[in-house]
């Protein structure tokens, strides 16, 4: 189990049956070995620091009907709202205040957010705070 184990850490890779013979023969020997050999490699390439990132909930409006997902357009129950681009600017203004220096702007796929809208928040952003990163997560985009 342990040759698989460092097979799979130094090649991110396994055949078919090998990898069926992990998951048939897992046991608490090999979990331990398995986790303190991820933690290796995730310490290899990502280190030890921990990122904060400050998470801006623009929008509960989704075009989407995702199931599972709280804001679903068919969810009669949800209270609906939209930050304006001031109130997004504010809160990244509180976040850099408080240290953080990556931003979030997360949401549901809302037809109100254009590219054109997004690409002005975040020069906006960039504008005011430069030595902060902008991550997005706003659903499917068609570029």
């Amino acid at each position: 189990m342990k040759r698989l184990i460092d097979k799979l850490a130094a090649t991110q890779t396994l055949e078919k049956e090998e990898l069926l013979y992990l998951l048939l023969n897992y046991d608490d020997n090999g979990s331990e070995y398995l986790f303190a050999r991820a933690r290796d490699v995730a310490k290899q390439h990502f280190g030890d620091q921990i990122y904060l990132r400050g998470l801006i909930e623009l929008s509960n409006y989704c075009k989407c009907d995702c199931l599972y997902c709280g804001i679903r357009r068919s969810n009669k129950n949800a209270e609906r709202y939209r930050l304006t681009p001031e109130e997004v600017l504010d809160c990244c203004e509180i976040g850099h205040k408080l240290g953080f220096r990556t931003f979030v702007l997360q949401g549901g796929e809302d037809r109100h957010f254009s590219d054109d809208i997004i690409v002005s928040m975040v020069e906006s952003i960039k504008s005011a705070y430069p030595d902060s990163a902008i991550t997005l997560s706003l659903g499917e985009k068609s570029k």
